[in-house]
């Protein structure tokens, strides 16, 4: 007998497998959104709401609370992974709840000023595509130093999961505006309609490992689920899946103060019929593959009950139907303070996506605004705790020229870039406003 196991700690042989290159793939995929798009389909201080404008703002940024840069730019770049690059990983990872996450958001929307009432009108189209990833100090370890660590041990595998979404949408609303005294009010109202181009959601909610200590044999017992949508045709704008949304906002300004409310994407997408649902609860004991014969291995061994064995333990019990899943929904609240005639502003901000691996998110932006003629130009650090990372800092720069133009760069990673051995988070965020 020939008893088969994966008992590899090397890196580089491992590589050459099919099962780590799956695990490398799915880490590599979701190695994730930690700035929100400010898209302009709520008010903004920064262009009169009375004339015709376009806004395109773009976003494109990773994050992880416990995976640092260079680790995953290692990854990514598939450089070799000693020991000492891996153990150092593994030893800044909590036990359970490690996050990574991936965003890449994108959108151009129209201002159409009503001629009464006080009312505007916009028009949208945006993209979204999300990646996160969810896994224990267990599982990495398992993916990057094998199971030989683990030999007479119940190795635990619970709460893992992995999503991946990519979505688009046409949206429309309206913006009311009053005044009362010196302060002014706006309330926005929209709907969406959003197509669903691709989904794929794994979930392993408990699983144990179980390799006897002369690695004879592996004791697996697993609980996964999956559903995904028809993999015939996922390229940008492919209709597998349909549902609508709203969105909800108010802004409160008077002369030093502006507060923002905004409830977006309230939705939901029914992915089509060819949509599949996976559900299987195994319990695998395997000691390897006798072979008797070296010469020929199309034996029953292999071909028959052997490979039934395996099959019936991995193969999911799939029924392809239409199934609802509610899109990320994203809470926002924002209270900023003027001072010294708008020279210096103050900004506190929360920031939550539901229905995500996201955690509430907190910023506090201070920025210096220097006019210049009939400009504007503002320097804004920024410090924010939480989403999908533990702590980051950035700056952002931005300019508004006669309340007709108006561009903003920024990022919020300037440390993971400085110290890329302790921090996470690559990217940043670009918004244009110009009136017609």
């Amino acid at each position: 007998m020939i008893s088969i196991t994966w008992y590899k700690s090397d890196t580089t042989a491992m590589l050459k497998t099919g099962t780590f290159k799956t695990a490398l793939l799915i880490l590599l995929l979701v190695t994730a959104p930690v700035h929100y798009t400010f898209s302009q389909l709520y008010y903004s201080e920064n262009i009169a709401d009375s004339s015709y404008f376009l806004s395109l703002n773009s976003e494109l940024a990773f994050n992880s609370n416990r995976i640092t840069n260079s680790f995953a730019g290692a990854f990514y770049k598939r450089e070799f992974l000693d020991n000492d690059i891996k153990t150092n990983a593994a030893e800044r990872l909590w036990a359970d709840n490690n996050l990574l996450g991936y965003q890449f958001n994108t959108n151009l929307y129209l201002n159409i000023p009503g001629k009464k009432n006080n009312l505007n009108y916009y028009i949208g189209l945006e993209h979204r595509s999300l990646m996160e990833l969810r896994f224990n100090r267990n599982f990495f370890q398992l993916v990057f130093f094998g199971n030989n660590h683990f030999t007479g041990d119940f190795l635990a595998l619970k709460g893992l999961s992995l999503t991946y979404l990519n979505f688009q949408q046409l949206k429309a609303g309206i913006n009311k505006t009053w005044m009362t005294k010196k302060s002014k009010h706006v309330l926005t109202a929209g709907i969406g309609f959003n197509n669903g181009q691709n989904l794929l959601d794994y979930e392993l909610p408990y699983g144990t490992l179980f390799t006897q200590q002369d690695a004879e044999y592996l004791n697996l017992d697993l609980n996964i689920k999956m559903q995904r949508s028809d993999t015939s045709n996922s390229k940008f704008g492919a209709e597998n899946g349909w549902g609508f949304s709203a969105d909800l906002g108010y802004a409160y300004q008077d002369e030093n103060n502006l507060f923002e409310f905004q409830l977006e994407d309230i939705g939901f997408i029914r992915w089509k019929k060819n949509s599949q649902r996976y559900d299987k609860d195994t319990i695998l004991y395997f000691d390897g593959i006798d072979m008797s014969n070296l010469l020929d291995i199309k034996g029953e061994t292999i071909s028959g009950s052997g490979a039934d064995s395996i099959l019936n333990a991995f193969a999911f019990s799939k029924t392809a139907n239409a199934f609802n899943q509610m899109i990320p929904m994203r809470l926002y609240l924002s209270y900023k303070r003027f001072f010294f005639k708008k020279w210096l502003s103050l900004s506190l901000s929360m920031n939550h996506y539901f229905f995500s691996l996201y955690k509430p998110q907190l910023r506090f932006v201070p920025s210096v605004n220097i006019p210049v003629k009939n400009s504007v130009i503002s320097i804004a650090p920024l410090v924010e705790v939480g989403g999908y990372g533990r702590f980051n800092c950035g700056l952002g720069i931005s300019a508004m020229i006669n309340k007709k133009f108006y561009i903003e760069v920024q990022t919020g990673y300037l440390n993971a870039y400085i110290r890329p051995e302790k921090s996470a988070g690559v990217g940043g965020y670009i918004s244009i406003i110009k009136t017609l």
